[in-house]
């Protein structure tokens, strides 16, 4: 078996395109069939966020809680869940794994019911979500002055992520996200105009830097989440002490760009309030080599989600199948 190819200059390290012209025979337009599957989804997606707009705020999360229960009752996407809380947490038994699965879902049903309304919720209204800042701190040590701190915000599927932009938003930060499109175009414009609406812009992996970089050199923020399987062109980071292939992406940027690597986290703490979590800025080192600084800021912020998931276990999202990929068919190494 051959070793794996040492990381290529960062310049190519983003994600391949999706959805491109460019893109393979397989990524070509949908069929009829795909088609109408995706009208179908993007029309349930409207009437469910017009059902859930209507609703008060609590009654909502309810219902978006008891829908997810009862999926885990159903089995979907559990035996996943299950295997990997005992990955994470071998030493548990297995009735705590049980438990925390089922307030994980919960968690993700409240979670999707907030995303449906969030871009309908006032300023004052999104404020009362908010239950109080840790870390506070790191923000105010990142260089610039008010709300021009360029920054690259590192974050993972834990508690309401949407959430997290929406905060940064509603302080004047400039706030980019950086996303991987989605497959279904229709639903993919109705959540990018959602996001617009609470106040921040999408860039698609696949495109070139170069829009991330200008964002980064004009002051602005832009925000990652990095914690899904990167496949064959990750980099194999330890996650709960089992390697998993990691994107480069916050780091690549990071490093080009010379600003810091922020990790950041929107908890829930209550029912309905959540508390946004900062973690002390990851900073490239000055002369530390492309390939050192990349696998050392990477393993932070790693590191960083692995603290906060151990927290609050019951808050992350177990669906995705973290640890996909087996390592010996990783392309890059450092």
């Amino acid at each position: 078996m051959s070793s794996p190819s040492p990381l290529p200059h960062p310049e190519t390290a983003v994600v391949a395109p999706v959805g491109h012209a460019d893109a393979p025979a397989a990524e070509t337009a949908p069929s009829r069939i795909l088609r109408w599957q995706h009208w179908i989804e993007w029309t349930a997606v409207r009437l469910v966020g017009a059902l859930a707009r209507g609703l008060p705020h609590r009654v909502r999360l309810g219902l978006g809680g008891a829908l997810a229960l009862l999926a885990y009752g159903v089995g979907v996407r559990r035996r996943v869940v299950m295997e990997n809380l005992a990955r994470a947490f071998p030493d548990w038994p297995p009735a705590r794994r049980r438990r925390i699965a089922r307030q994980a879902y919960r968690n993700l049903g409240r979670t999707f019911a907030e995303l449906f309304a969030l871009n309908a919720l006032t300023p004052e209204a999104l404020d009362r979500l908010v239950d109080g800042v840790e870390g506070a701190e790191h923000i105010d040590a990142l260089p610039g002055e008010g709300t021009r701190r360029p920054c690259v915000v590192v974050t993972g599927h834990v508690g309401n992520w949407e959430l997290m932009g929406a905060f940064f938003a509603r302080q004047g930060y400039r706030l980019k996200v950086l996303a991987k499109p989605m497959h279904n175009p229709r639903t993919e414009a109705a959540v990018a105009a959602t996001r617009r609406e609470i106040g921040f812009d999408i860039l698609y992996t696949g495109q070139s830097l170069k829009p991330g970089l200008r964002h980064l050199r004009e002051g602005g923020v832009l925000a990652i989440l990095a914690d899904q399987d990167a496949r064959k062109d990750g980099i194999a980071v330890p996650f709960f002490g089992v390697p998993a292939s990691t994107a480069l992406g916050p780091a690549v940027f990071a490093w080009l760009g010379r600003v810091p690597l922020l990790p950041a986290f929107a908890v829930r703490v209550g029912p309905t309030r959540h508390r946004f979590h900062f973690y002390p800025p990851i900073t490239p080192q000055p002369g530390e080599s492309r390939e050192a600084a990349l696998e050392r800021m990477t393993r932070a912020h790693v590191a960083a989600l692995e603290d906060i998931v151990r927290r609050y276990p019951e808050q992350y999202f177990w669906f995705h199948r973290r640890w996909k990929t087996p390592v010996g068919k990783l392309t890059r190494s450092v």
